[in-house]
């Protein structure tokens, strides 16, 4: 673990981004601010144990919807949904 100021963190963040990518783990201190641990958290959601998102992974096995599902309201029903208030 390697202790750096803020002025040299300013100057060398990448540096710093890529060593704490690796694992390293890099504190930068500063008087007013203390003392921060710079360290890498998971890359990716996938890398979590989470599927990776595929559009249309779901395509035909939800049932069809029951016919007039959507057809716009009537008015006894936006009554029923909103109440009788407009």
């Amino acid at each position: 673990m390697e202790d750096v100021d803020l002025r040299h963190a300013k100057e060398h963040l990448e540096e710093l981004l890529e060593r704490a990518a690796r694992g390293e783990d890099v504190r930068i201190s500063d008087p007013k601010l203390g003392t921060i641990r710079l360290t890498a958290v998971a890359k990716a959601v996938a890398s979590a144990g989470q599927p990776k998102r595929m559009p249309g992974r779901w395509k035909d096995r939800l049932p069809e919807p029951p016919p007039g599902f959507f057809d716009p309201m009537s008015d006894e029903e936006l009554k029923e949904w909103y109440g009788d208030d407009p």
